[in-house]
């Protein structure tokens, strides 16, 4: 009977044991849990408005505006609860560039679209915005394929394959006309 008393309170502090470990370890993978970041730091770099607010600083030329801009992006990661090694990244050179490196080529895309309804040159835009030389050979089939719309508006202009300049300066008015509405 003792050696029955004494399995059955083994096995009682061996469930017992077994419980507390289970509670210890769930308690444990909700506190981790509760160390997850709420956003991370490419949500933070891609916010609207800090891009936005990057793209304008850029704009204009403001470094100061950028860095004050990252100081936000730093104080989000923080209230965030990121790890170390992702504020050291929102602190670092390498994501200011990011950053600005996106808000140049937002602003290509921009000047671009102007000067593609405007029918002007974009040579000036590549020049000042190396940064989204990915997107010319795009943006030069755009140039193509509009220019070949304002030849096909000049062929139905003068009734002839051919079209004369002033059938030409007709369809790039038509052009200009609708891109304007």
């Amino acid at each position: 009977m003792k050696k029955a008393l004494v399995v059955l309170a083994i096995i009682v502090a061996a469930t017992f044991s077994w419980f507390a470990y289970l509670s210890l370890d769930a308690d444990k993978r909700d506190q981790d849990a509760a160390q997850v970041p709420l956003i991370t730091v490419m949500e933070i770099l891609h916010a609207s408005d800090l891009q936005a607010g990057v793209k304008q600083a850029v704009k204009n030329g403001n470094e100061e505006e950028i860095d004050a801009w990252m100081a936000q992006a730093r104080e989000v990661g923080q209230a965030a609860n990121l790890s170390p090694e992702d504020m050291d990244y929102l602190s670092s050179e390498t994501a200011e560039d990011y950053v600005v490196f996106n808000a140049k080529r937002q602003l290509y895309n921009e000047a671009f679209e102007a000067r593609y309804y405007a029918l002007k040159d974009v040579d000036v835009l590549k020049e000042q915005y190396p940064e989204a030389k990915d997107l010319f050979a795009r943006t030069d089939a755009l140039i193509e394929k509009r220019d070949a719309i304002i030849q096909q508006i000049a062929v139905a202009i003068s009734g002839s394959e051919q079209p004369d300049e002033a059938a030409l300066e007709e369809a790039r008015k038509q052009w200009l006309a609708q891109a304007a509405n």
